[in-house]
């Protein structure tokens, strides 16, 4: 630290080298001269150091930052062991993005040894902030190691556990900070949070608890709630919201974490009173509105709904969302005429346009009126500015429905002319031809989205499930899957590819693991029970075969299926009983 007991000859030569500063600064209009121009450095003089750290300041408060760096540098040849000029100096490192240099200077002021604990903990923060966190950790476990009673470092020090995920080493630290200190605010805190990220919910609901009653506060509270609400003891949170509420009834957070609470709890009226308590306040009443619209239908008061929605409209005119909303309560209160009527209200330039010809449409096909579902359809792709993807697909899948199937064929070609670089477009198209049965033009398309869109996951898949299925071009079709599953690593239909094609290679076990994942994502499905069984078989897991040869059976609707996986299923079962 700087030596504050300057002789008179020191304070004499400082006031000299002051006063030529300031002549000259008078003779040079507002021009200072830089440390370099300044009086000659010499070593170990308190008040040279005071005087370069003094224009250090200056310099470093007008945002001159290297004239800074080169002073404080000459007044720690003037006292190089002054603790507190190498911490200003790391300090005016880091803002100058000199992170190493920095390090520099703070290594030096561990090699003078401070001997206050304050002194080391702003070296540890420091380090932390500079990414040095094991350094900051070093400092910490001295500090603690000197002075066992220094509670502070060891809070300090859970923190720091606690930010890099070192959640058992952090638990040390804070509890044992804790059991010194046992009404430590900061120290609770950090415990609860430490116990739920561990999944001791326990603990940490006796944390939260003990927070409560420490200090209550608006922030501790909410994430007291959260916890409440993810243990699934939603009569705390409710009670943690309306004090919340009580002390700030105008709360729009709280009213709206509150409004969900009552969701989650089937109490729709009390979320409905809690919205409308939260329209009044905030500064977007149309989107509480809409939400109270959305509960009202969800909860099946369609009246209710009805009523409501029909008022945004008067109140926002020009809300198109809510006229899907109003015509879907209009038709599930058995009002189909009236649904149909909003509907075709929605303009075309509207962004609801395209879901409410969809709903239009699906309404006249509920219905059985094909026929009007198409000339809806038609009517809607033939201005250009209302054409959407999505027209045509319906429009061919109600062909393929009507056993129009070359009608579908006719409709794609047509999307094709319309968006002739869209991979979708022709991914569907290779999708109606597979339901058609035509494999070999499904392939041809999805090997043209390919082209369009080499990394698209779907296309992947399906060229690749093909390929194996086929028991060909087995290499390439793991590449292909195996870049899909990268793209989807959580699509269970993906994952099926990737066991089937290593069931086709031979590589059982590997078909098994694969295939357990992707059973594991989709249980119900009947095709990859059968995988399954069929890869379990392979590797003589003959009683987990059956198991799964069962579950297919059970699944499949279609009749060839079903018999097929019955018949794998007697034969598992068989070579079972021989043994």
């Amino acid at each position: 630290m700087i030596n504050v007991g300057y002789s008179r000859n020191s304070i004499f030569r400082f006031l000299l080298l002051l006063g030529l500063a300031l002549v000259t600064a008078s003779c040079a209009g507002t021009r200072l001269e830089t440390p370099d121009e300044a009086a000659v450095v010499e070593p170990d003089d308190p008040a040279c150091a005071y005087f370069y750290f003094s224009w250090g300041r200056f310099a470093e408060m007008q945002g001159r930052l290297e004239e800074a760096q080169d002073a404080y540098t000459k007044a720690l040849v003037c006292d190089q062991d002054s603790a507190y000029l190498h911490q200003r100096l790391a300090y005016l490192l880091i803002a100058m993005g000199k992170k190493e240099q920095a390090t520099m200077e703070l290594g030096k002021i561990l090699e003078n040894g401070p001997d206050d604990n304050q002194s080391r903990l702003e070296l540890a923060g420091i380090f932390e902030n500079l990414g040095k966190t094991e350094k900051a950790i070093e400092i910490l476990r001295k500090n603690i190691e000197a002075n066992p009673r220094d509670n502070h470092s060891r809070l300090t020090l859970g923190y720091l556990y606690f930010r890099h995920e070192r959640f058992e080493e952090a638990r040390v630290a804070l509890e044992a900070h804790v059991a010194q200190e046992p009404d430590s605010y900061s120290g609770t805190v950090m415990l609860a949070k430490l116990y739920r990220a561990m999944g001791e919910m326990e603990l940490a609901r006796e944390m939260y608890d003990k927070v409560l009653g420490l200090n209550w506060s608006t922030l501790q509270a909410l994430d007291a709630a959260e916890f409440y609400e993810q243990i699934r003891d939603y009569e705390t949170a409710v009670q943690i919201y309306r004090r919340l509420l009580a002390e700030d009834p105008g709360n729009e957070t709280t009213l709206r974490k509150l409004a969900g609470l009552y969701m989650i709890l089937d109490e729709p009226d009390q979320a409905v009173l809690e919205l409308k308590k939260l329209r009044e306040i905030s500064e977007e009443p149309a989107k509480v509105d809409l939400a109270i619209g959305r509960l009202l239908l969800d909860q099946k008061k369609f009246a209710a709904a009805i009523a409501h929605l029909q008022g945004m409209l008067v109140d926002y005119p020009d809300m198109d969302i809510v006229r899907p909303l109003l015509a879907l309560s209009y038709y599930e209160s058995g009002d189909s005429s009236r649904a149909k009527q909003v509907l075709a209200e929605v303009p075309v330039d509207s962004k609801e346009y395209e879901d409410a010809v969809l709903m239009l449409v699906r309404l006249y096909q509920d219905e059985g009126k094909l026929a009007t579902a198409v000339d809806i359809l038609e009517d809607a792709v033939r201005e250009s500015g209302s054409r959407y993807q999505s027209f045509y697909f319906l429009l061919a899948a109600i062909h393929q429905k009507n056993n129009e199937p070359q009608k579908g064929l006719a409709t794609f070609e047509r999307a094709l002319e319309v968006f002739p670089k869209e991979g979708r477009v022709r991914f569907e198209y290779g999708l109606y031809l597979d339901r058609i049965g035509r494999l070999d033009g499904a392939m041809v398309r999805m090997i043209e989205v390919l082209e369009l869109e080499p990394d698209n996951p779907y296309a992947l898949n399906y060229v690749g499930y093909t390929w194996a299925d086929a028991g060909k071009h087995l290499d390439k079709a793991l590449d292909y899957i195996s870049r899909a599953v990268a793209a989807r690593p959580d699509d269970g239909f993906i994952r099926d590819s990737l066991g089937w094609v290593y069931y086709k290679r031979g590589e059982f076990g590997k078909a098994v693991q694969e295939l357990k994942k992707a059973w594991e994502m989709q249980p119900e499905d009947p095709t990859i029970n059968e995988h399954l069984a069929d890869a379990y078989l392979k590797t003589g897991a003959r009683d987990k075969a059956a198991e799964h040869y069962e579950r297919a059976v059970q699944l499949y609707e279609d009749a060839k299926k079903k018999a097929v996986a019955r018949r794998k299923l007697g034969e598992a079962a068989g070579e079972e009983g021989q043994e």
